[in-house]
């Protein structure tokens, strides 16, 4: 692969979802990576078409440029372009490919259900001495032994097996390296979910700009898969920041989420999703609104992974793990048991809350 056409997949693969022209391919190409020549790109992409891996369709004057899923290699040109921008990246940043190692090292044995492992908004991250990983895990399969199938809770052990181990070994590692680490697991059925997902969402800003440095075929076999099955992608390149949330989209999407207050008047606001919405509470520190977290949690499903990411990345894990305890007494699940297991296996000293005042708040929402 040449430089030229590493540059063009690397564009496209950062716009899925997104129609773009020759001309704002270039600019793309040139905000990436400093330069780029109309020229060069217009004769690799017509190259890269009589090869297959892209189309070409016309829509007016304007010629729009798409990866071409259809074709069984893309997958396998798309992983070596992980690779090439992996190797770029890392080629002078010595204590990342140290956690990396370690992460590789750990994670290459034991650990049949990771599918892949993305390191997310590198540059940026970088440069605040972070690191953000995504964790893609395979849906536990039923098993079979001697030809008969056992119990499907057998596979959900599996699975919580490796959640487990996961943040046992990023816990271990972050305690080994510098640099701080955030991670995000996610099953197959989550990622799906949360890629066709109308709300604004912590994954679509994820893969607008990764690198997929661990079984990079395998992430974008599930990105086609995505795509067979009718999901339309729509990634977003810019970070939503959840304390930067409006008052306006906040309000919004209490009512949208069932908790609908007195007084402030609801206008239409963007979708975001309800883990987004919890950590925008924490973070303004209204007490009013944080009470009502539990009624909120309670009346919706939530991605409990989703939210620890999120908590953890905004530094709000100990009112998180106060909340939840709470939760769980009033009206608990074994959904929010695991989430409250794997905070306190973190040593955090949670944040303590009124339980009367928030059963009150949940009766009065109808959520117990």
């Amino acid at each position: 692969m040449n430089e030229t056409a590493f540059r063009i997949l690397d564009a496209l693969s950062r716009n899925l979802g997104s129609p773009i022209s020759i001309n704002e391919l270039t600019g793309r190409i040139k905000e990436l990576h400093g330069t780029a020549y109309y020229k060069n790109i217009y004769g690799k992409i017509q190259d890269l078409k009589k090869q297959n891996i892209l189309t070409i369709t016309e829509i007016g004057k304007s010629s729009i440029i798409k990866l071409n899923f259809n074709n069984y290699l893309l997958t396998d040109i798309l992983a070596e372009m992980e690779l090439k921008r992996k190797q770029n990246f890392l080629e002078k940043k010595t204590e990342l490919q140290m956690l990396l190692l370690g992460m590789e090292t750990y994670f290459s044995q034991g650990f049949y259900l990771i599918e892949s492992i993305s390191l997310a908004d590198p540059e940026r991250n970088m440069k605040l001495n972070r690191a953000e990983f995504l964790f893609l895990l395979a849906e536990p399969l039923q098993w079979v032994k001697n030809g008969k199938p056992e119990p499907e809770e057998k596979g959900i052990v599996m699975l919580q097996s490796e959640m487990w181990g996961i943040h046992s070994i990023m816990q271990t590692l972050q305690k080994m390296h510098s640099i701080k680490t955030d991670y995000l697991i996610l099953r197959e059925n989550e990622f799906l979910e949360l890629l066709k997902s109308e709300e604004s969402n912590p994954l679509k800003e994820m893969l607008s700009n990764k690198i997929a440095f661990h079984s990079p075929q395998s992430f974008w076999i599930e990105i086609k898969t995505a795509l067979t099955k009718g999901i339309q992608i729509k990634l977003e390149k810019e970070e939503a920041n959840p304390a930067k949330i409006s008052e306006q989209d906040l309000i919004y999407n209490l009512s949208r989420l069932g908790y609908k207050e007195m007084g402030p008047k609801i206008s239409q606001g963007r979708d975001i999703c309800l883990e987004s919405i919890i950590t925008s509470l924490l973070l303004k520190n209204d007490a009013r609104r944080i009470e009502a977290i539990p009624a909120i949690l309670a009346k919706n499903k939530a991605n409990y992974n989703l939210l620890i990411f999120l908590c953890q990345k905004y530094n709000q894990l100990e009112k998180l793990l106060g909340l939840l305890q709470v939760l769980n007494k009033i009206k608990g699940s074994e959904e929010i048991e695991n989430a409250i297991r794997i905070l306190k296996e973190r040593k955090l000293i949670e944040k303590k809350y009124d339980e009367k005042s928030i059963k009150q708040k949940m009766r009065l929402y109808s959520a117990i």
